[in-house]
């Protein structure tokens, strides 16, 4: 990604997370990785070549009852569609 964001690998990312109940903030300088930042925009990329084309990726579980299917938001509408 170097090549097309030039700099990218020189400047880490600042990660900020705030504290909901004293307001208190907390910086972190995290470092950056080709690797899992060109992975990260292959997959990004296979998403939405299988959205524009109509195709269904494979599901996280085989089971609708798996405990992370129990927690999402889409669940129903995921398991209503066809496998």
């Amino acid at each position: 990604m170097d090549a097309s964001v030039p700099g990218v690998a020189d400047n880490p990312a600042l990660f900020t997370a705030i504290n909901k109940d004293t307001a208190e903030l907390h910086h972190e300088l995290v470092p950056f990785n080709a690797e899992l930042a060109q992975r990260m925009s292959d997959r990004g990329v296979r998403i939405l070549a299988a959205t524009d084309a109509g195709d269904l990726l494979p599901r996280i579980a085989a089971q609708a009852d798996h405990f992370e299917c129990r927690f999402c938001p889409w669940a129903k509408r995921c398991w209503a569609l066809p496998a």
